[in-house]
């Protein structure tokens, strides 16, 4: 983010930031996408989409930071074949790459991580379960060599593959928790996740990923501090974007960690405090929060101004920028076929000129809501668009 001029001192108000608005923190956006599978591990991934490839690609495509979410050991042990042997149920490996992503990460360039993806999965694919992303939380402590229990099919809820992810020290996520294919929505059996994917790559930005977004609202306002990210779902490292519904790119979407440097625990704790922004190619989205004299607000009952950055990708036609407060949800889970219905009144729409950078604030209440900000195109909503973190007020 652009930095700003800092706060003028006063003896009556020691910080009186007007007319410019407070320089921004120290840190910086890191860029990342925390879903992907590869070669080796994951046994869909069509046996090109080796480490290596993919880290060359995420560097090519100005990615700070990728996670191999590789499945759990069933659908992933074996990946000369796509059946499933009961031989490998449960048998591991979980983390294929550990050692080789290390040696693939270079300190101040590019992170690689190895994580997973528990993916169990019922006899009756009608009925959802849901895939669990895990993100080793600290390094140093995560055991490598731990083994998730996702088989025999319809033994395992998804709530208890969360609760296996949460138990090995893993940041927790609700992958594609709502899809046209019910096995992998997630089942809501458990609620003690530590973020939603709210924009699962495939077709861009569809219905579904809205119902997800819609989840992540509905959490908020019902008091969990919930982080949204998006990621690729990559399976084929060298397809192009902005992909289709079975190839979508590395890097579509991407998501943005603010973090006070570059490291895996920085980016865990910007992961933890929902400091993220979610976008394709080069839209970009950032809401920030400010008191009446244009310094950053303290508290949340401070906050007086709400502050858009960023930029609409050429390639985002009619670009829409609207800044809503959400105040009610309707939670309609664990029902997979239906989205939780958010009560939300707009607070801004304006159309964004494609070829400039925006900077835009609106001024507020103060009032009880979340509120956040989408960067869509008003004819086509599916693919470089952009969303903002959310601030809550209670």
């Amino acid at each position: 983010m652009l930095g700003f001029l800092g706060c003028k001192k006063d003896i009556d108000n020691p910080k009186i930031c007007s007319p410019d608005f407070e320089a921004d923190p120290p840190g910086q956006w890191y860029l990342g996408d925390l879903h992907v599978h590869s070669t080796g591990a994951s046994n869909d991934t069509g046996g090109d989409s080796t480490p290596e490839a993919i880290k060359n690609m995420a560097l090519q495509r100005g990615l700070h930071f990728v996670v191999l979410t590789d499945h759990s050991n069933s659908t992933g042990s074996d990946p000369n074949t796509l059946e499933e042997d009961p031989a490998l149920f449960n048998q591991g490996p979980e983390c294929t790459w550990w050692q080789l992503c290390a040696q693939l990460s270079e300190e101040g360039n590019f992170l690689m991580i190895n994580g997973n993806e528990l993916s169990p999965v019922n006899s009756n694919v009608a009925i959802p379960s849901g895939h669990i992303g895990c993100l080793p939380a600290d390094l140093n402590l995560f055991n490598p060599n731990i083994v998730f229990t996702d088989r025999p099919k319809s033994s395992v809820t998804g709530g208890n593959a969360l609760q296996q992810a949460n138990s090995a020290g893993c940041f927790s996520i609700i992958n594609h928790p709502y899809s046209p294919t019910p096995w992998i929505c997630y089942d809501w059996t458990d609620y003690n996740y530590q973020a939603i994917e709210i924009w699962n790559g495939t077709a861009g930005f569809d219905p579904y990923d809205n119902w997800g977004r819609m989840a992540w609202l509905c959490d908020l306002l019902n008091g969990r501090k919930i982080t949204a990210i998006g990621a690729s779902d990559n399976h084929r490292v060298f397809k192009d974007p902005p992909g289709d519904l079975t190839n979508p790119p590395l890097g579509y979407p991407t998501t943005a960690v603010f973090a006070a440097n570059f490291s895996w625990p920085a980016i865990m704790q910007g992961l933890k405090n929902g400091e993220t922004a979610i976008f394709e190619g080069k839209s970009r989205l950032f809401l920030d929060t400010y008191d009446i004299n244009k310094c950053r607000a303290q508290t949340p009952a401070g906050i007086r101004i709400l502050r858009l950055r960023g930029q609409a990708d050429t390639l985002l036609n009619t670009a829409q920028l609207v800044l809503t407060r959400a105040t009610v949800c309707t939670d309609t889970r664990p029902n997979h076929l239906s989205s939780p219905i958010i009560t939300a009144d707009t607070l801004l729409q304006q159309t964004i000129n494609n070829t400039q950078p925006f900077d835009l604030s609106v001024n507020i209440e103060g009032n009880a809501g979340v509120y956040t900000a989408t960067l869509l195109g008003k004819t086509d909503k599916k693919h470089y668009g952009a969303f903002s973190k959310a601030v809550i007020i209670d």
